[in-house]
């Protein structure tokens, strides 16, 4: 059995809660002092206003509670997973087909993951359907969306979620990365994912349902040879809520669903020779000048630098599947989940609001 394993606990369920009721408490805040004011003013009364606030915010994280923990039916509503080559993916689409969603799993490439869709196969019910879908070809997407379109359950106007799991991770610094390698890490992580959003949105809208982003928490937290997967993280997350504010008027959901450093780097690495051939790639297409200026011994410790993100434990997936499963049946999801650890949520926390030079001093090796 591969070792599961987290940096820390998991508190992302309790943040998700304070975030749902800062927006109650503040109100509660102000309606008591307001009214216990005009009370006060009046005559009416000589109500105390922190009586008041009690009142109200009994009254409005009830609410919210309630509010928080709505959850829709899962018959008759489809969804489909990008990327189920993913332990992520994998894991998502058995979840929701056990919940009794009609899921459509798509893998990057079928042919080379032929276990695990059969696998997949084996374990779902008839509800569950295999398909090949590389977000990057034009066909495989407009072969995906005829497919999803003629096999909606029955009484479905279009598909409830979409949920792009796929992720395609490049590592080696900036200079060295070669542009046929940016691009493609690019057209996985960004492109493809922004096309067949495009394509899917019609039927997304139909349900009124909801698009699901896996991205990661280094779209916050700048890292060193991982300068390609922040940006297309950050590239993502950007695009998502900008996506998120125009289909607020369709009443479609998108969710982001930001994990942890440690999980997307070792749970979705697919082959960790491959990415250590390919960084090797990487120093031989470098002009001769550079090579000269980095050298061959910096060159060795930066390979040893990205055996650090592809060897090791495999990752515990519960909370980030938790995450995942919470932007599918919520009645009323989260804007953002961030299920990484209390470590991860502070590097965060320093990044996003204090200068960069104590960002610096603090986490720069």
């Amino acid at each position: 059995m591969p070792s599961k394993t987290n940096e820390g606990p998991d508190d992302s369920q309790t943040w998700e809660l304070l975030e749902r009721c800062i927006l109650p408490i503040a109100f509660s805040h102000a309606a008591a002092v307001i009214l216990a004011t005009i009370f006060n003013t009046l005559g009416i009364s000589q109500t105390s206003s922190f009586l008041l606030f009690l009142l109200f915010l009994s009254i409005s994280i009830g609410l919210t509670l309630f509010y928080h923990n709505l959850k829709v039916t899962a018959a008759g509503k489809a969804i489909l997973i990008t990327g189920c080559d993913s332990r992520v993916g994998y894991a998502l689409a058995k979840r929701l087909d056990e919940l009794g969603f009609t899921v459509f799993a798509g893998f990057q490439n079928t042919s080379e993951n032929e276990e695990k869709v059969q696998s997949l196969k084996e374990a779902g019910s008839g509800r569950l359907h295999v398909l090949q879908l590389d977000i990057t070809s034009e066909l495989d997407i407009h072969s995906t969306f005829l497919y999803v379109n003629e096999n909606l359950p029955d009484g479905a106007p279009g598909l409830w979620g979409l949920v792009h799991a796929n992720a395609w991770v490049a590592l080696g610094e900036c200079e060295w990365v070669p542009l046929s390698v940016v691009k493609r890490s690019g057209d996985i992580n960004f492109t493809g994912v922004a096309r067949l959003t495009q394509v899917f949105l019609p039927l997304v809208r139909r349900c009124k349902g909801r698009i699901i982003l896996v991205s990661s928490i280094l779209a916050r937290i700048p890292s060193a040879v991982r300068g390609i997967q922040c940006a297309n993280g950050a590239a993502l997350e950007a695009w998502g809520s900008c996506l998120r504010l125009e289909m607020r008027r369709w009443g479609v959901d998108v969710v982001i669903i930001e994990t942890g450093d440690y999980v997307s780097g070792n749970t979705w690495l697919k082959d960790n020779i491959t990415i250590l051939n390919q960084a090797r790639d990487m120093w031989v297409q470098l002009d001769p000048q550079t090579r000269k200026e980095y050298g061959e011994e910096l060159f060795q410790k930066e390979l040893l630098a990205l055996e650090k993100y592809t060897k090791g434990p495999e990752a515990d997936l519960t909370c980030v599947l938790r995450a995942l499963t919470d932007g599918i049946v919520k009645t009323f999801p989260m804007k953002r989940y961030t299920p990484v650890t209390r470590k991860e949520r502070l590097q965060a926390l320093v990044s996003d609001h204090f200068p960069k030079s104590i960002y610096d001093i603090l986490y720069t090796e």
